[in-house]
């Protein structure tokens, strides 16, 4: 009788070890698919938006909520992976802030230059015409003038991109623009090419000064 007793109790002692190991292996499980999960995104990600952050955010906090819905107390290794994991997606997090403000900050340039929504990551000005052209240069020109000297240098290499798609508009219509109306552009581009030389160097210039500080 003792002996069969005792083989129970072997036999409890092993199921629950093997229970014990079964659960430490999807807890490892678990925490590998979610610093996966936040390395793949790191690597992959090209589309830094709201959205696409409120998407990764939402998909990492059910992997979390997945793992905690098990209600065990993870081992010293899972719990170092996982904050292993949170610091990366700390980091990823960072990142997206940043490039979100930079394109915010490049959006709201196109949109002071342009017009509001005029201008999007696409750089398309498909909608500048032989009839609207001659305006687009003076307002370009004039809001560059009149907000040159608050101008980073990554701002004037953004300047530099938008003039230069704007002038590749131009050159697709320029058979269909008045006499009048190509004169006026050209002094436009002399006007700009006057103020972004002496600006964007002087912007250069003071951000080396500003680094050395």
């Amino acid at each position: 009788m003792k002996s069969k007793q005792y083989l129970i109790l072997i036999g409890i002692a092993a199921s629950s070890l093997v229970a014990c190991e079964n659960n430490s292996a999807k807890d490892e499980q678990l925490a590998a698919d979610i610093e996966n999960y936040v390395d793949s995104v790191s690597t992959n990600v090209s589309n830094y938006t709201k959205e696409t952050w409120d998407d990764i955010s939402a998909t990492y906090a059910a992997k979390k909520a997945e793992m905690k819905a098990e209600g065990r107390e993870l081992s010293a290794e899972v719990k170092e992976e996982m904050d292993q994991a949170e610091q990366k997606f700390a980091a990823l997090r960072t990142k997206f802030e940043s490039n979100i403000k930079a394109i915010e900050s490049k959006q709201a340039m196109r949109d002071e230059l342009f017009g509001a929504g005029k201008v999007g990551n696409d750089l398309s000005f498909a909608w500048v015409t032989a009839a609207n052209a001659k305006e687009v240069y003076v307002n370009f020109v004039n809001t560059v003038e009149r907000n040159k000297d608050r101008y980073t240098r990554e701002d004037w290499d953004e300047i530099k991109v938008l003039y230069e798609a704007l002038d590749n508009r131009k050159n697709e219509i320029e058979k269909d623009l008045a006499g009048a109306d190509n004169r006026e552009i050209a002094k436009q581009k002399v006007r700009f090419a006057g103020i972004k030389a002496v600006n964007r160097l002087t912007a250069k210039m003071d951000e080396n000064t500003d680094s050395k500080k």
